[in-house]
């Protein structure tokens, strides 16, 4: 019997063999790593109508990568190059739609400088520069005016009083738990990310002189304009030594002409993505408590919430998703996502004001997930077996541009339709790559 049993074994092996051979595809190999291609950071049109996003390759010498600009219709159809890279990332539309604001970090002596904001008319012409700051800009987010443009950046006011080709000594005093980070590099001390704004011009030209909003010892992130354009959110850990902490952070404003700060929210943890209610009165959050209910001791690790609060300081945070056993803004681990220029997803609104759309991972899956603002209640908006990494979607919620991932398919751009939240492929990355190999779904 068991001669049988191998003699068929043999068979179909061989059987499978020529199937094989006659489907013409081969198995991967260690070198098509360098035709990989991805898609990072897709931002949809407030109109809805196009995507533009940074594509992502590897450079010729494989040594490193390249990241450029491209848009596609969000109906499908060929995809257009925007800018030449290659180290531009993170577009952003101004609110009408006419304008791209993006980083680029220019090339000296053959490396990367520090990343300025650049400006793209949409109905073509070069892209200019907005800002020349010393240590760079990040993060550039649009007033809903259209009028400005808040960013970060670690510049101190002392720098553009320094002299060109004056060389910083290369000592380090390393006086904090945390010195560097994979990617970053060291951080410099006494630099610590500020928020800065900058007028935007409706016709692009010469950089613009940006104005610093906070200042001092402690950094902020998470950059979100107020409705009237007429003050800016934000967090902070504003804890001396926080190293040594339970992971802390407030939600904060500050006027948009400068000024003091006032403390919008907090929880006994982190708070991010903070993102308003289209009435501007509500924020919805995600956040990390390092205790549970009944105060007992830290936990190793929190599971993320969906919280939301009054817009105005003193309000309660309420945790909408307690009750939810899941992680909010989870993911999938793995190496398909794009190695630069991926970009962050915040947590959107409907245009009623009633639901919060946001990711979440369940069971080696992510969806969108609709959460009840008032309830808490979960539904799904979209249901597949695959990792959803990124999303954004348009002011009304109407249409969201996603990027997602399978064991089989490196990140495609996808759009979503915020009611049916029936999914359309509108790009194939990898399709001529992918067409080649043998590979198989787990």
């Amino acid at each position: 019997m068991k001669l049988r049993l191998c003699s068929r074994l043999v068979v179909l092996l061989s059987v499978s063999a020529l199937l094989f051979a006659a489907d013409g595809k081969r198995a991967i190999t260690d070198v098509d790593l360098y035709q990989f291609q991805w898609i990072g950071d897709a931002r949809i049109s407030p109109d809805g109508s196009r995507v533009a996003y940074t594509h992502v390759k590897v450079t010729p010498k494989h040594d490193g990568y390249e990241t450029e600009l491209w848009v596609i219709p969000s109906s499908g159809g060929p995809a257009r190059q925007l800018t030449s890279g290659p180290h531009d990332s993170a577009a952003r539309w101004s609110p009408d739609g006419k304008f791209v604001a993006f980083l680029r970090a220019a090339e000296k002596d053959g490396r990367p400088q520090p990343a300025q904001i650049y400006l793209l008319s949409m109905d073509g012409g070069e892209a200019r520069p907005l800002t020349d700051m010393p240590k760079g800009a990040g993060d550039p987010v649009w007033s809903p005016d259209g009028r400005s443009i808040a960013f970060s950046s670690t510049t101190l006011a002392s720098d553009f009083d320094k002299k060109p080709g004056v060389e910083e000594s290369d000592v380090r005093v390393i006086t904090s738990a945390k010195y560097r980070l994979n990617g970053a590099g060291y951080f410099e001390a006494g630099r610590e990310n500020h928020i800065w704004v900058v007028d935007a011009p409706r016709t692009p030209g010469a950089p613009q002189k940006a104005r610093q909003l906070t200042s001092g010892e402690f950094a902020e992130s998470d950059i979100t304009w107020s409705k009237d354009s007429s003050s800016l959110y934000f967090t902070s850990n504003r804890v001396k030594e926080s190293d040594f902490q339970p992971p802390d952070s407030d939600l904060y404003m500050v006027s948009a002409s400068g000024g003091a700060m006032r403390k919008v929210a907090s929880i006994d943890g982190p708070i991010h993505s903070p993102v308003l209610s289209p009435d501007g009165r509500r924020i919805a959050f995600i956040g990390d408590l390092n205790h549970d209910a009944s105060g007992g001791p830290a936990r190793s690790y929190s599971q993320p919430d969906l919280f939301v609060t009054s817009a105005e300081p003193g309000g309660t945070p309420k945790n909408l998703t307690g009750g939810y056993d899941f992680d909010i803004a989870g993911g999938v681990g793995g190496d398909q996502a794009p190695p630069r220029g991926g970009g962050r997803s915040k947590p959107y609104w409907s245009a009623d004001g009633r639901t919060i759309i946001v990711a979440s991972a369940e069971q080696g899956r992510v969806n969108l997930k609709r959460v009840d603002a008032e309830s808490g209640k979960v539904s799904a908006l979209t249901d597949g077996n695959y990792d959803l990494f990124s999303y954004n979607a348009t002011p009304d919620g109407s249409k969201t541009a996603v990027l997602i991932s399978t064991p089989t398919n490196i990140g495609d751009l996808f759009i979503v339709d915020g009611k049916s939240g029936h999914s359309q492929q509108i790009t194939h990355i990898n399709g001529d790559l992918l067409g080649q190999l043998n590979l198989t779904e787990p």
